[in-house]
């Protein structure tokens, strides 16, 4: 059995603490236009396995009538730190326990070896499986796999 890794990162000016109790089986890197201009790499988890300490603000796009998910971000720096899924959503779907934590505020060295993905959520309107851009790559990999920008 593996060992249970507890990771931790911050926003960057550190008023926003994250601690997962594990790390995420796998990151996606949408290109919906949510997820690119949030700056987002998900990884998911269920709530009882994310604590979030310091204030964040949300937003829920505004471009569909009814958003599944609102993004968080930290009220004094602007870094994107988590999605949680909106009280609209869980209204239809109270059983749902899910939420996406941005990956890109961890330290390189302990996502080493998970795989990431990439939906194409650009072109999926909502219904049914999505595609993707491109096949998955592993971080850390001999090709130098790394989701912090160049």
């Amino acid at each position: 059995m593996e060992k249970q890794e507890t990771l931790y990162a911050q926003c960057h000016c550190a008023a926003v603490d994250i601690k997962l109790t594990h790390r995420p089986e796998f990151i996606n890197d949408c290109n919906c236009s949510l997820c690119s201009k949030s700056g987002g790499l998900w990884g998911y988890f269920s709530s009882a396995d994310v604590t979030i300490s310091g204030e964040t603000q949300p937003y829920s796009r505004k471009d569909r009538d009814e958003p599944a998910v609102q993004i968080h971000f930290c009220k004094l720096c602007g870094s994107t730190t988590h999605w949680t899924l909106t009280p609209a959503f869980l209204q239809t779907h109270p059983d749902a326990d899910r939420m996406g934590v941005n990956m890109r505020l961890f330290e390189q060295d302990v996502l080493r070896g998970i795989e990431v993905r990439f939906p194409d959520g650009k072109n999926w309107n909502g219904e049914g499986d999505y595609r993707y851009r491109k096949a998955p790559l592993m971080l850390g990999d001999d090709e130098g796999a790394s989701i912090k920008p160049v």
